[in-house]
């Protein structure tokens, strides 16, 4: 739910720019605004994760979540979106981290590549089958109706939440200590290597995510229902990806296999954007893209994982926040890129952010894992 309501704007774009009177690259920073608080929000929440458990987080994150969604559905001016959108995003930002920590304190260390990479899966899931959806009751019963109905699931999965998961006091000899968790984690040079090719790398997956159906709608002649077989593929593609990068996770060719990925990743989204290909196989190349820049996210996640030392949800937030930056730039740059030079822009904006993360894996982050062990 989590990264459906961040995506769920994409096949909205066109409309959102008509009902408001704005083009769709203004359109397009309604997804960036909500990058922006959860890039805030996520390093922030870790050390209270850390400190006061795991349940009180996640709830507070989907009441937060679910009260930025409904009042998304209410609003009355784009301003008003926008606000709406900032405060979706603080919600969204407790919750992927604090279930990654999550994950770690459950799974013996040989599992937790796999178990995160089940986790992004999950996510990516419910992109796949929640995106085409909104496109699909976006075309017939209007914009709003998606995020009525988006919010009562949030709704739902809180009244679940709230029985399911298990009430557990605070553990036991952790304080607060919120600078000294981020000293521990920032003081080597590796996390800041995986931040950064992470955030690159999200900046041509989101370019891709959030003007993919747009450039459908202008220039291919789709409506809004129409993109929604090519946005289950891109989810798909993105659920298949992110198990891949779990299996890779703890083979010692990880960050090889990283790099390649996101540079054949960022090639593909500039082709889709710049070449004018037959729709198959802009639909086609679309899939494979979508594979290739989501096998990262595991295999760059359990790294920040194995630096953070007991401090998981921390170095989990801090992670969240270089992907929320390079959605931020993905979107907002993204849109500007397609003002001055339309969607073949876009794409080339996505390829060197996609290229420069795999230079930065390869080499800046290879080396210094290589010094941290020596």
């Amino acid at each position: 739910m989590a990264r459906l309501v961040s995506l769920m704007l994409g096949p909205l774009l066109v409309v959102l720019a008509d009902e408001f009177d704005t083009s769709v690259a203004v359109a397009g920073q309604l997804a960036a605004v909500t990058f922006v608080t959860w890039g805030i929000t996520a390093p922030l929440v870790g050390p209270f994760s850390d400190t006061y458990g795991r349940r009180p987080v996640l709830l507070t994150g989907l009441a937060i979540l679910a009260i930025g969604v409904l009042g998304s559905a209410t609003a009355w001016s784009y301003n008003s979106l926008i606000a709406f959108r900032l405060l979706t995003g603080v919600g969204a930002a407790m919750i992927p981290p604090t279930l990654a920590a999550t994950v770690a304190d459950i799974l013996p260390e040989a599992d937790r590549g796999r178990g995160v990479g089940f986790l992004a899966g999950s996510s990516w899931l419910g992109v796949a089958l929640g995106v085409p959806v909104v496109a699909l009751v976006g075309d017939v019963w209007g914009w709003r109706i998606p995020f009525y109905a988006t919010g009562f699931l949030l709704l739902m999965n809180l009244g679940v939440m709230w029985v399911l998961l298990p009430r557990v006091g605070r553990p036991a000899g952790r304080d607060l200590a919120f600078l000294s968790r981020f000293k521990d984690i920032g003081r080597n040079a590796a996390p800041w290597h995986v931040m950064i090719a992470n955030a690159l790398q999200q900046t041509a997956l989101i370019g891709l995510m959030t003007y993919f159906a747009a450039y459908l709608i202008q220039d291919y002649g789709f409506d809004e229902g129409a993109t929604s077989f090519p946005l289950v593929l891109i989810g798909t593609g993105a659920f298949f990806g992110s198990i891949l990068g779990g299996l890779i996770a703890g083979r010692t060719y990880r960050l090889l296999g990283v790099a390649i990925a996101s540079l054949g990743g960022g090639l593909g989204v500039g082709a889709i954007f710049s070449l004018g290909a037959p729709i198959w196989v802009v639909v086609a190349s679309s899939l494979v893209a979508s594979v290739l820049l989501t096998v990262s996210m595991p295999v760059l996640m359990i790294l920040m994982l194995e630096l953070a030392g007991p401090s998981r949800a921390t170095a989990s937030g801090m992670f969240g926040a270089s992907n929320q930056l390079g959605s931020v730039i993905g979107a907002s740059i993204g849109g500007v890129m397609l003002s001055i030079g339309d969607f073949a822009a876009v794409g080339l904006f996505c390829l060197v952010a996609s290229a420069l993360s795999a230079v930065m894996v390869r080499f800046k982050l290879q080396r210094s894992m290589e010094l941290g062990k020596g």
